[in-house]
């Protein structure tokens, strides 16, 4: 077992991910390898639960990520000192949460839409 060779606190499970894509406009190939470790016993969480775990958890942060990138320019923002990232990327994160918890799911029209109405974002946190 895989585990018994690492002192890792925790560490129950060590795993491969292959990953081959073929890419739609060229039809070239590309495989790639990730390894990972995680505290979930075999018993806990199956080769399948793992996938799923990943998957899940991947779609996630890329959608949050995409959002946060290109509506809310985050890779663009000039903010780089101290904990001022943090808080900016603290700040996004509590807009994208109150526009979502509001029921908007095209963040980007909701953005521009309180842009131009910025009295009405005042009813997103009351």
């Amino acid at each position: 077992m895989l585990t018994s060779y690492s002192d890792w606190p925790g560490l129950a499970q060590v795993y491969e991910y292959r990953i081959n894509r073929i890419h739609t406009k060229t039809g070239e190939s590309t495989h790639h390898t990730q390894y990972g470790i995680t505290s979930l016993t075999p018993q806990q969480a199956t080769a399948e639960d793992l996938l799923t775990l990943r998957r899940n958890h991947w779609t996630i942060e890329n959608k949050r990520h995409w959002i946060r990138d290109t509506v809310f320019g985050e890779d663009a923002s000039r903010a780089r000192t101290g904990s001022i990232p943090q808080l900016m990327a603290a700040l996004r994160n509590a807009a994208l949460a109150l526009l979502r918890f509001a029921g908007y799911t095209k963040i980007s029209e909701a953005t521009r839409f309180f842009a131009v109405r910025p009295k009405l974002t005042v009813n997103l946190i009351s």
